[in-house]
């Protein structure tokens, strides 16, 4: 029985740490009060409930329907730059240094892929000054201001299509001191094809919640009058990146005289692409790295109660007139 009642307490303490390591950290904090346990014996266990997410509304007048998409795209290219700063004792140092370095990084990269880019972009290149102390008898110090060096700044900007290459690169790069990775552009050439891949699956989707909606409402959809709203947008990975620290710390009484010296919490990063909770369909959701996500939204006005008078009447000092075909205004009898 001892054995029995050991192995489900290690049973569920196994599926509570599962789940927790599913969760990830970022959602540490919130994870521990939904785990199952002691918690629930400890609370009365309620059930979450969500709102849905409405797509259609209609009046006795009019109706909306609104399909929303997206398009995960990988990127055709990407463009990470490097910030390079040289600083040196004359004009010439500073540049020397700075090329010697610029062309090793540029032979370096060529070797490991002649297919690889690379753009050097000049910043800045400006002197530096220091102070000097002048010493005088019976009088106060005097600092004069005079050059010191030269600073030179340049972004190297090195354009690659595998992901993984970038790993090398920075390789590469470390090599000649080069650390400071300012950016990474993620870039597509499909953005056209992509904007018409989602236009025909939202019409798609319209066909047949068109059909659907004719249906349950016992009328022809199909021959009201719409008005049409859509619009695009566009979402890069460094957009959708967030931050968070992860830690657990200790809950102590310190002694009221005591100095606590906390350390340095390692703050990182993780990409947190848009869900497909609040859209009608989701092309390429099985991408794993991060991707370029396109949004589509359109939503269709239908006309649902005809208008009483033709389309050719117009309302002047509040009297109805109609335009014939031959041009001509009449008065409206109503």
């Amino acid at each position: 029985m001892k054995t029995i009642n050991l192995l489900c307490l290690g049973t569920l303490l196994l599926q509570t740490m599962v789940y927790s390591q599913h969760s990830g950290n970022a959602n540490a904090e919130t994870s521990v009060k939904n785990l199952n346990g002691n918690y629930n014996y400890q609370n009365q266990y309620h059930n979450n409930q969500f709102n849905t997410i409405q797509t259609t509304s209609s009046n006795e007048n009019e109706m909306y329907i609104t399909i929303k998409g997206i398009y995960n795209e990988k990127a055709t290219s990407q463009r990470a730059v490097f910030s390079v700063l040289q600083i040196g004792k004359t004009a010439e140092e500073a540049t020397n240094i700075m090329d010697t370095r610029l062309e090793n990084v540029i032979k370096a990269i060529q070797h490991f892929n002649p297919e690889i880019e690379v753009i050097i972009d000049m910043i800045s290149f400006v002197p530096t000054y220091e102070y000097e102390v002048q010493k005088k008898i019976f009088n106060p110090k005097t600092y004069n201001e005079k050059p010191a060096g030269f600073e030179l700044k340049k972004n190297l900007i090195i354009k690659f299509k595998k992901t993984n290459d970038l790993n090398s690169i920075m390789n590469i790069c470390s090599k000649q001191e080069i650390y400071d990775l300012a950016k990474v552009d993620y870039i597509t050439e499909n953005i056209d094809q992509i904007r018409d891949v989602l236009q025909q699956k939202a019409l798609e989707e319209y066909k047949q919640m068109l059909a659907n909606y004719s249906l349950i409402m016992n009328t022809d959809l199909l021959k009201k009058e719409k008005t049409l709203t859509e619009g695009y947008n566009t979402i890069y990975p460094m957009e959708s990146y967030k931050s968070y620290t992860a830690f657990s710390q200790a809950s102590i009484n310190f002694e009221p005289n005591s100095n606590v010296n906390n350390i340095r919490k390692n703050n990182t990063q993780f990409y947190d692409g848009a869900l497909s909770k609040t859209h009608t369909f989701v092309v390429n959701a099985e991408i794993t790295e991060p991707t370029i996500q396109v949004f589509y939204e359109m939503i269709i006005r239908i006309k649902l109660k005809e208008d009483l008078l033709p389309k050719n009447t117009i309302i002047k000092n509040n009297k109805y007139y109609i335009i014939t075909t031959n041009g001509d205004i009449k008065p409206l009898n109503i």
